[in-house]
């Protein structure tokens, strides 16, 4: 048996709404513990998969649930329709109906990147399920900087798509989404081959989503303790950046990773995790 069919056995899919949505919900705590298990769902970003938190889980499993699953679109969740409309509300309900179908109640959300402002919606649309909120290299909208960037000279971003095909446009703009310096070539290289496998449809669509979002100005409705990381190098979620979510955000802290570019995530995944550990433990 090869290792990806080792890895298509352990996840499961549950239908949720209009989706049939592919999770894995890991628990490898003491099997006499009686006290509630406290449960970390882990969101991903743009156009990527579930995979991107593979690291994450042995360093949070043996004491929390951990709950990771690929979102509207991407990986083996439902592929919706081409021209299909995507909205944050949208995917924070879908993330609730998966809680709700798993008999969860209420989860310390990290959301890296994108998956950040899905967090930050939650956190909004239904705070009573939510105990923590961490943003991973999360911006609350993209510059207009990157937006002229990532269309590689093209007139959109659809059209660089169109041109490159997906992989070939996250080749040319990997450097904007981690850390280069930092990251193997093998790391590099799966990245793109992990989101060359979402459909343009669906890249388009949640792309559209993404440029027309602005949570600004709801920032000081937050009320979830809410932990914000990023390499204070990160060309997206610059230190200006996180320093004004700060200042509008009641209950946020701030912690940046000396030397780092964007993508903490996948380049210090022990680091983000003690960081979130001890957030928690103080709350």
């Amino acid at each position: 048996m090869t290792r990806a069919t080792i890895a298509t056995h352990r996840y499961s899919v549950i239908k949720v709404g209009d989706l049939d949505i592919h999770y894995e919900l890991a628990d490898y705590t003491q099997p006499w513990r009686t006290d509630p298990l406290p449960t970390f769902l882990l969101y991903h970003g743009y156009a990527r998969n579930m995979l991107f938190w593979q690291s994450w889980v042995p360093l949070l499993a043996g004491d929390y649930r951990v709950l990771r699953f690929d979102t509207r679109g991407c990986g083996e969740t439902t592929k919706p329709a081409g021209g299909s409309v995507y909205t944050f509300d949208q995917l924070a309900g879908d993330a609730m109906g998966l809680m709700d179908a798993l008999g969860i109640e209420r989860v310390h959300w990290v959301g890296e990147s994108s998956g950040g402002i899905v967090g930050m919606t939650a956190a909004l649309n239904h705070a009573d399920r939510l105990q923590s909120l961490t943003l991973c290299d999360t911006p609350v909208k993209r510059a207009p900087e990157i937006a002229s960037t990532y269309t590689l000279g093209e007139s959109t971003r659809a059209a660089a798509f169109a041109k490159y095909g997906l992989g070939g446009w996250c080749r040319k703009t990997l450097s904007y989404r981690i850390d280069m310096s930092k990251a193997s070539p093998e790391l590099c290289e799966w990245y793109i081959a992990q989101m060359d496998k979402t459909p343009i449809h669906v890249a388009n669509g949640i792309d559209k989503m993404v440029a027309e979002g602005d949570l600004w100005p709801r920032l000081p409705d937050i009320r979830t303790p809410t932990l914000i990381l990023g390499g204070d190098r990160s060309i997206i979620a610059n230190e200006s950046h996180r320093g004004a979510m700060r200042e509008r955000m009641p209950r946020a802290k701030i912690v940046a990773f000396e030397g780092y570019g964007h993508g903490v995530n996948l380049l210090a995944p022990e680091r983000c995790v003690a960081e979130i550990r001890a957030f928690v433990r103080d709350l």
